[in-house]
């Protein structure tokens, strides 16, 4: 859970990198280093709203509450290594 200047909560479904400007302007991150060029999710807080400004394509959703706290849910298959079962298929050779 980060904090913003304004005092708003941002709580992620993954570890990640926040910055944020004195004026509210926030970019997230998720905190992966091998994981290449992200876009970050781009917002603006101030003291009784958030404007979102970019999402990521590894966002799934983001939810703002009225108590000041903003969840991110990401797409966390991204990031995990996945294996695929293959079947052993015997190739006949003429």
């Amino acid at each position: 859970m980060k904090k913003t200047v304004h005092g708003w909560e941002i709580i992620s479904s993954l570890d990640v990198r926040v910055y944020q400007d004195e004026a509210g302007g926030v970019a997230i991150l998720v905190d992966k280093d091998d994981f290449g060029d992200q876009v970050p999710v781009l917002l603006n807080f101030d003291d009784d709203g958030v404007d979102v400004k970019t999402l990521s394509h590894l966002t799934k959703s983001v939810r703002v509450s009225l108590d000041k706290k903003v969840w991110i849910n990401w797409r966390d298959e991204y990031f995990e290594v996945r294996t695929q079962a293959m079947d052993y298929i015997e190739v006949e050779r003429d």
